[in-house]
């Protein structure tokens, strides 16, 4: 039987009228293959002619023991000049191309070989209108990079103390999430104590916790080649009376927007919706990125969050991270994973504290 994601893939090329595609993106060339290297394209047509992974010699042994169903294609003078000869090969009128990922340069050069004879036709979201749903596996896969992102916080909960550093704690975070069995950390860790966590993506610096800091953590674990993202604020010692109005807003906002999630409902209405409350609640300036964005094979895919007008369907995972950041003093945000089910929706990192008493240690 056909790969199944290929079936549903060449049907699109179908009715976008197109003879074959080329996909050049690592991201998508790995979820439509399960190839895990880089440095890679795919040609695919819209009939069963061909389904051809294109790579170089250190990847040819680990492409034939990774993918089913594919030519694995040797090039030994460049990724496009392999393009060319296979679609002079297979006669390929109009080739479909990656318009996000394909740089101007590699365009411009892949128009040159291929002349007249190929029309090169741009498109975008594809391949990505595929991925925003996830199949069965898929959310199997998420689950456990949930867990091993779950059992590394709670390690580091149980260690931190006055005097370590974010990078300390940072470094520590990365190491259980591998002894939990990650493959490695989905992005970068973000660890951001007191007035730091006013910095949406605030690297780790050698600051020192203190015995009254609070510090903002956003994870997650890669799992078989699937991610997760959670952020948590923790506190020691006694809870600002500032920073404590801000984590029920902020949670109170998030709280809305899951409530809301069910199949058929628009998507950007959950932006709309947590980000009317903390603009209720005089803070709306202080919220300045999007509530969430799908994931699976990358931290951030389809769909985002904000401005939406697609509805939610049965499969998507996204996260949902409203956020308060204060220049200067501070900064609360509370992300958490939701999976969209046939009726409603399932919380899928309920497990992992979050309540304002379970975050003082």
């Amino acid at each position: 039987m056909e790969n199944q994601l290929l079936f549903k893939f060449r049907e699109k090329l179908a009715e976008s009228k197109l003879d074959a595609f080329l996909v050049t993106s690592t991201g998508n060339v790995q979820y439509l293959t399960g190839f895990t290297g880089h440095d890679t394209f795919l040609l695919i047509t819209a009939d069963n002619r061909g389904a051809d992974l294109i790579t170089d010699f250190r990847y040819i042994e680990q492409a034939e023991q990774e993918t089913a169903g594919f030519e694995i294609i040797r090039h030994k003078n460049g990724l496009i000049k392999k393009v060319k000869e296979l679609t002079k090969k297979l006669k390929i009128k109009k080739l479909g191309f990656e318009s996000n990922y394909l740089t101007y340069t590699m365009v411009t050069l892949l128009r040159k070989k291929l002349g007249q004879r190929t029309e090169l036709v741009p498109t975008s979201d594809l391949v990505e209108s595929l991925r925003e749903i996830k199949t069965p596996d898929e959310i199997g896969r998420i689950r456990q990079a949930v867990d091993c992102a779950r059992l590394a916080f709670l390690k580091v909960t149980k260690i931190i103390k006055p005097g370590m550093t974010e990078k300390e704690l940072a470094n520590e975070l990365d190491y259980y999430l591998r002894l939990a069995g990650a493959e490695n950390s989905a992005f970068g860790t973000i660890v951001a104590a007191d007035e730091r966590a006013s910095l949406p993506h605030a690297r780790p610096t050698d600051k020192i916790i203190t015995p009254h800091s609070a510090v903002l953590f956003d994870w997650g674990a890669c799992c078989q080649s699937y991610c997760s993202d959670l952020t948590r604020v923790v506190f020691l010692g006694k809870i600002p009376p500032l920073l404590k109005k801000l984590y029920r807003i902020v949670a109170e906002a998030q709280q809305r927007a899951i409530d809301l999630i069910k199949p058929g409902l628009p998507i950007g209405r959950l932006d709309k919706t947590a980000r009317a409350f903390i603009q209720k609640k005089g803070y709306g300036k202080y919220f300045g990125h999007g509530l969430g964005h799908g994931i699976g094979r990358q931290g951030h895919e389809a769909p985002r969050l904000k401005g939406n007008k697609n509805k939610l369907q049965p499969g998507m995972v996204m996260t949902i991270e409203p956020g308060i950041y204060l220049p200067g003093q501070g900064g609360i945000r509370i992300e958490d994973m939701v999976l969209v089910t046939e009726t409603g929706c399932e919380l899928l990192t309920a497990s992992v504290p979050k309540k304002l008493e379970e975050m003082v240690l």
